[in-house]
């Protein structure tokens, strides 16, 4: 589907932000959950897709009213980008592909976070503004998205974009450059795009980008991840665990958050061992201030690491800085695992042979132009 207008209507004097102005826009909206069954199940009736959903043990209630606040919100956005002077294109995420994404200048994530992070790894150009909105509000939190009164009133949004009222935050990405001994390395599977017959196209096998973080291990979880390490140049250290996370500042508030946040109960116990009697506001106000420690800005240039449930008896003798850091500029990790694998994001799911090396950086020139606006 194509949008496509030079909007000449517009009332006289009124100004545009060079945001807008003049350029090229791309949209690109998630598939819900309605969508993919039906293109998993093109051969079956609307009726018995329904049906067969239901007996999966799946709420059909929030699925229809999911899939409907989603292209209630598409469509607003689709009618305020026509009342802008731009020549726009809306595609739906399982067709995105290179090609589209460098023939914008802006592009515009309809989704949520897995939207975000599918189409900014398609993004080359450090320059090209990105935006999210949340399509489901009522049900998803859309960390990188605008905030959530923005997809409640999307005419109001555009309009506060257009008086220029937004800021740029150019979130690091970590580059992941492989050396192998093979001459080429398998092309990803894409968690989001596989499912589909024909995939638009392959990301590259080569160097690779992610926003949120990169994990390396196993692939399969039960097994023990073997791995070689080396931060920052320092000596390097045999890991034994259940997997090596990685991530950017956007990524500290995810995955690598979840796996070092603590909780009130937590401290409460540890405090118990040392028989202090301390009140559970107090201890909520501990958990607190600990969790909020682990995340800092997207737009630092650090990176930070986690061992996934390290073994080994060299690793829990050393300093525990060794189990989790969050100011390294580059890893150097040569696998020893039995399968491994490299996942961006939680989507793309490279190979990672036995011998092979990575370089996990981050440069400047691989940020993300991301657009905000303060939720006040």
């Amino acid at each position: 589907m194509i949008i496509k207008k030079t909007f000449k209507q517009m009332c006289i004097g009124r100004r545009y932000m060079q945001l807008w102005k003049g350029k090229k826009v791309l949209l690109v909206a998630k598939y819900t959950r309605v969508e993919r069954e039906r293109l998993e199940h093109p051969n079956v009736s609307e009726k018995q897709l329904l049906n067969q959903l239901s007996n999966q043990g799946a709420n059909l209630k929030t699925i229809l009213e999911s899939h409907n606040e989603h292209y209630n919100i598409v469509k607003e956005v689709t009618a305020a980008i026509n009342r802008l002077d731009v020549e726009s294109k809306i595609i739906n995420l399982k067709d995105i592909n290179t090609a589209a994404v460098s023939w914008a200048d802006v592009l515009i994530a309809i989704g949520g976070d897995g939207t975000f992070l599918v189409m900014s790894s398609y993004v080359q150009n450090n320059q090209t503004p990105v935006v999210g909105i949340n399509s489901n509000p009522s049900s998803s939190l859309g960390y990188l998205c605008l905030p959530d009164i923005c997809s409640r009133n999307i005419q109001k949004t555009f309009d506060t974009l257009e008086k220029q009222n937004f800021f740029f935050i150019d979130r690091r990405r970590i580059r992941v450059s492989m050396k192998s001994t093979k001459k080429k390395m398998e092309p990803p599977l894409n968690m989001y795009q596989d499912f589909v017959k024909t995939r638009p196209d392959s990301h590259s096998s080569h160097d690779m980008l992610a926003l949120n973080e990169v994990f390396i291990g196993d692939k399969m979880p039960g097994r023990t991840s073997e791995m070689e390490c080396k931060f920052d140049g320092n000596i390097p250290i045999k890991i034994k665990s259940s997997g090596l996370c990685i991530s950017t500042g956007t990524g500290s508030s995810a995955w690598s958050y979840a796996l070092n946040k603590i909780s009130a109960n937590e401290v409460k116990r540890i405090l118990s061992l040392k028989f202090c009697d301390v009140s559970e506001q107090e201890c909520i106000k501990i958990a607190n201030e600990y969790n909020k420690n682990l995340v800092y800005r997207p737009d630092l240039e650090y990176l930070q690491y986690t061992i996934r449930e390290p073994t080994g008896r060299s690793l829990w003798q050393s300093n525990d800085e060794l189990i989790k850091s969050d100011k390294i500029k580059q890893a150097e990790v040569e696998t020893h695992c039995e399968e491994g694998c490299i996942i961006l994001d939680g989507f793309l799911i490279y190979v990672f042979p036995k011998g092979t090396q990575a370089i996990l950086t981050s440069r400047p020139e691989d940020t993300i132009k991301s657009v905000m606006i303060n939720a006040d």
